[in-house]
């Protein structure tokens, strides 16, 4: 019994040893972000086009819809998103903090917003950590609490907290690949909303999700399903542009 006690601290012991290491090595939620961005400085693609199908789910997991959305990024702070298809005089459009409602061709939206999603998918490769830990914080993340813990296999550094707790907004992030994995936030009437981008690859030199998921105390809500992902030169700006939005002319 001894030999066997030996053998499992013997096996044990390193791993532990590795995770003590990564506490140490990050204090606070902004060296988690530092560690992200000088990991994929100048290599994290800028531009990024895809196709969404976009399945909204009722009770019991039921399929009660579905609908296919048109996007296209330029990093750090665009995203436009059209739906039904490339030319369709409905979408949204993030630009600079600020988000854009369109319906029938009219613009009916228009309002600052800090899209927590974009910012730890996708910007924080792209501007200064300080811009990054700025917005987050605005929104309610606690960037003094980190501690590790585990997601579907692997570990991750879990910030807004310092300890398990469902209940207060937190983001995580895949220590080895540095890449955002779920977040938890409180939404109205206290509802509690977790998204996970789910199934990493390698795309460019970064990364993408092509599966995000939705769910709102627990209950799925929403699931998208990227497909067509592209990280092309360059963009037509106009994409980008709320006077423009409507009429342009996607490729």
């Amino acid at each position: 019994m001894k030999k066997i006690l030996l053998s499992i601290l013997f096996i044990v012991t390193p791993f532990i040893n590795v995770l003590s290491f990564q506490a140490k090595e990050v204090e606070s939620g902004v060296d988690v972000l530092s560690k992200m961005h000088e990991e994929y400085k100048g290599k994290w693609y800028t531009n990024f086009t895809f196709t969404q199908e976009t399945i909204f789910y009722g009770q019991n997991d039921e399929v009660v819809r579905t609908q296919m959305w048109y996007e296209a990024m330029s990093l750090p702070g665009k995203l436009a998103i059209k739906f039904d298809e490339k030319n369709s005089n409905n979408g949204i459009l993030f630009n600079s903090g600020m988000q854009y409602g369109f319906v029938n061709g009219e613009k009916i939206q228009e309002f600052p917003r800090v899209h927590d999603l974009l910012v730890l998918g996708f910007d924080v490769y792209h501007q200064s950590v300080d811009s990054t830990a700025t917005q987050l914080s605005r929104i309610g993340y606690d960037l003094k609490k980190v501690y590790i813990d585990e997601w579907q296999g692997r570990d991750v550094y879990v910030i807004g907290v310092d300890e398990a707790d469902s209940t207060t907004p937190q983001f995580w992030i895949d220590v080895e690949r540095l890449v955002f994995v779920r977040n938890i936030t409180v939404g109205r009437a206290n509802t509690l909303q977790e998204v996970q981008f789910n199934n990493y690859e390698k795309l460019g030199e970064g990364w993408v999700a092509p599966e995000v998921i939705f769910k709102a105390n627990g209950m799925l809500g929403l699931v998208e399903k990227y497909t067509e992902m592209e990280i092309p030169d360059s963009i037509n700006s106009d994409i980008f542009d709320p006077e423009k939005f409507v009429e342009v002319a996607w490729e």
